[in-house]
Parts: C-alpha cells; structure tokens; sequence
C-alpha cells in the first residue's frame, strides 16, 4: 500500500490499541492479544528503483546474445501469412488440409470416446479460452441471443471447425443439476471468475432482469435490437452469477483514478469472460444469454439472490471472501440445469448500520448516513421493492465524472476489503457473523491499524520495482 503519515499500525502496543477501542485489556475474549502481537503491516513495500532488473545471481547480462547472429545478412521476414499457418505458404496447400483435417477427425473421436482431458467439456473450455476474446460483430460472432454462435469467424480459411455437440457427433452434455454447477464453478476460475453462484429464475427472480427482456414460447431467445426488444424462451433457465474480481491492490490508489482505472479494466476482463462463458456453454450443447455487463440485469441483486455476498450501505455488492473488491456480478442466462445457491447471512448487512465507513468518507456525500435501512425508489434511476441503503446516484456521478476520472473510494475503505494474507481478518469475520454486540470496536479498530487513510499521493506504483506488482494487478491473496 502507499504509505501513510500517520503512526505505523504496527507499532500500536497491546495495551493502547486496547484502549482505543474503549474496551479494558481483557474485555475481547477472541484473541485481543494475537491481534497487537500478530499483526503484520501490509503498507510496507519494498522500494527499488524503477528500471532496476532484478535476475537470479547465476544469470548475468552480456552484450550479445548466446545465439549468434550475422546482422549484415538477416533477412526482414514479411510476416505472418508466410507462416505455415497459413495453407497458401505451404508448397502444397492441399498438405495443410489434410494435416487439419487430421487433427478435426482425432478431436471428433476423442470426444465420441469421452476421453479424460479430451471430452466433450474439455473441448468446450479449450474453446472457450480460445475464441472467448473475440468481439460481437457482422459474421464474426453472432449476437449472444442467437446462443453464441462462432462457427462463422473469417479468420479462418479452413471452414470446418467444431464447436457443438452436434458438430462432434455427440449427444449434449447430461449430468445432475449439482454435477453441472460445479462443472461451471471450475471452469469459471480458469476462465476469470473468482465465485460464481446460479438463481434459478421464476416469477420472483425474473424482475431482476431488464424490463426490456421479455418470454416467448420459442425454441431459442431472439433480439431486435431496433425495436429495443430481447426475448427469452419461456422454459426452465437459470442465471448464471460470476463475480469479476477487481484490484484491490491498484484500487489502494483511489485517489489516482483507483490507479489506472482498475475497475474499468474489470470491466474489460468481464466482457472478455462473458464470451468465453457463452462459448462454454455452447460448447456443451446449451443455450447462452448475455455476454456483457449490462446486458441482462441487476447485479446486485443477482448476486444477493446467489448468495455471493450481502447489501451493503453503498448499494454495493459486499462479499464475504472479497469484501467489496468486486467490480461487477457477471449475469449468464441458460437453459443448463444448475443447483441453486441460497442467499446468504453473515451479519454484513447488520454490520454497515454500525459501520457507516463508506458513507463517511465519500467524497462526494452520495452515500446515506441513516442508520437502519429504508424503504426507497422514489427517483426515476432507482428501483421499488428494497429496503436497503438508497444512494444519491446524482451526487455520485457529478464527482466521478464532471472532475476526477474516476472514484472507487467506498470500495476501498469498506472493512471487509482488505488484504487477508493474516488469519486476524477470518477472526474479525467470524466475530462479525456471530457477535455483532463487537461491531463498533471492529470499526474503530479498523481505523487504528490505519486501514482506509487518505493514500500518500507522492508515491505511486510507478515507483516499485516491476516485479513486485501483482500479475494484472490482481492480488496474490485473491487471484
């Protein structure tokens, strides 16, 4: 984290972190003592120059490589169409064909084999992360709505690519609604989920979605776009609930556009998930709707319903595992049968009428400050039926986006988002779910260890050495 001017958490003795609580030294009987004793300070980074390499001590540098080479005679390569990727730079094109064919009739039998590591959904997944990132335009890839169709991608000059269990020669993916979730549950982390959840959708879940999505009586959802009209199939279909996690640890940063925007770069992750989740699922034989994040529905709410966390003060999803460090609920609807996941509590919700972190130190002054949650809905861009925290959008908005670019700051000073390389955060979370008399002192305590303060703004990530960042900014904690 930056540092901050402010006394160094860890240096707070037993005794004064215990009186700053307002509690005697023996008041918490769940481990007062591990917590002044066993507390790491996670804002201390390690500080090197920028351009500095850092490389094992038997690797040296050298002026020229160990591969030699005659720089009077290299030959510029034109490019990639000269690779033996491409049929017509083979010396018999027909030689390609028939090694790609090759290759489609062993992928076909494997899957009729139901090899292990080559089945039906192993094939599924590989083309899932293969062709998940690309974009949703003219005969590239169809609409989401037509069930992710990306058969007809002119990349390729070889046509016969198999993507179905039809194309494969194989009858669709069966397994039981438990079977399938966690089939889902483990391709979503390969493919850049870090929870999912499923909500099976009837007539109380369906007012989740968009008001412009509607059911027919027909085999296959369809869209007219210009007449701002999506249907779904009126049949058994779930939503599909992906948390898409976001940097925490760029969003420490908050005041620097949450450093280079790490939620809009979850956003981008997001999109790019969604395409390999419809590919995925297509891939099993089932229906894929959605594919982005503002496609279906309520995200919030979706992910309330999944049980992937709690409403919270800011009208934001708050997660048990992630804390708020979640950019959005990806929504995926199909006709794949999945075991639901409840709701869940875990006493957050209970927690933010004590904490009031979020609303506090708000820039803007969007967040409420009531205590207990209310009934609202009373503007044009909220929503009737939740008795909740109601923010003001507008406040919100003006200071996002008529000065700073950017502002993550709820997120990032919530208690529950925090770095839990150190069990005192499962401690704390337990207490939560179970003693919530303790609420306030674990608010004050989260101000005492300094979590949540205004960043040093003289210091950057731009200052670490490279090899400390986290891979996509992405938590080594959370990944």
């Amino acid at each position: 984290m930056a540092k901050s001017n402010k006394k160094d958490p860890s240096s707070v003795g037993r005794r004064d972190f215990m009186k700053k609580l307002g509690l005697g030294v023996g008041a918490v009987g769940f481990g007062a003592a591990a917590y002044a004793s066993g507390f790491k300070n996670l804002d201390k980074m390690m500080e090197t120059p920028l351009a500095e390499r850092k490389l094992p001590f038997w690797v040296k540098e050298v002026d020229e490589p160990t591969v030699e080479i005659d720089w009077e005679n290299m030959e510029i390569f034109h490019g990639p169409e000269n690779t033996l990727f491409n049929p017509a730079s083979w010396e018999n094109p027909q030689d390609y064909m028939d090694i790609y064919d090759r290759n489609i009739a062993s992928t076909k039998k494997n899957v009729q084999d139901n090899v292990p590591g080559l089945s039906l959904k192993d094939r599924a997944l590989a083309d899932a992360n293969c062709w998940g990132w690309g974009g949703r335009s003219g005969a590239d890839l169809a609409s989401p709505w037509a069930g992710a169709d990306v058969k007809a991608n002119p990349m390729w000059e070889h046509p016969t690519m198999f993507y179905t269990p039809e194309d494969y020669g194989v009858s669709k993916h069966e397994g039981t609604p438990e079977e399938n979730s966690k089939m889902l549950r483990t391709a979503g982390r390969i493919m850049g989920a870090s929870d999912m959840g499923f909500v099976k959708l009837d007539e109380k879940t369906k007012k989740l979605l968009w008001g412009k999505i509607t059911f027919e009586d027909v085999e296959k959802g369809y869209a007219e776009p210009e007449k701002n009209k999506y249907v779904l199939p009126n049949k058994e279909l779930w939503a599909v609930c992906s948390v898409i996690p976001q940097s925490l640890w760029m969003q420490q940063y908050s005041e620097r556009m949450s450093w280079a925007s790490s939620n809009t770069m979850s956003y981008s992750r997001a999109n790019i998930y969604g395409n390999r989740l419809s590919v995925f699922l297509r891939g099993l034989g089932y229906q894929a709707y959605g594919g982005d994040t503002e496609s279906m529905g309520r995200s919030v709410g979706f992910g309330v319903m999944a049980g992937l966390g709690e409403y919270g003060r800011a009208g934001i999803l708050i997660s048990p595992k992630y804390g708020t460090d979640i950019r959005t609920v990806l929504i995926t609807i199909t006709d794949l049968p999945l075991a639901v996941t409840k709701p869940i509590d875990a006493g957050i919700t209970k927690f933010c009428e004590t904490c009031k972190k979020c609303g506090e130190m708000c820039p803007s002054g969007a967040i409420s400050m009531e205590e207990k949650p209310f009934w609202g809905g009373g503007e044009a861009y909220q929503a009737k039926g939740i008795k909740g925290w109601y923010m003001d959008a507008k406040k919100c908005y003006s200071f996002m986006l008529g000065g700073e670019p950017d502002c993550s700051r709820c997120q990032t000073v919530c208690p529950f988002t925090k770095f839990d390389d150190a069990v005192i955060h499962d401690l704390i979370k337990l207490s939560i779910g179970s003693a919530p008399l303790l609420n306030s002192a674990i608010r004050k305590m989260d101000d005492i260890f300094g979590y949540g303060e205004e960043p040093d703004l003289n210091e950057t990530p731009w200052d670490l050495d490279p090899m400390d960042i986290p891979l996509y900014g992405l938590d080594k904690s959370r990944s």
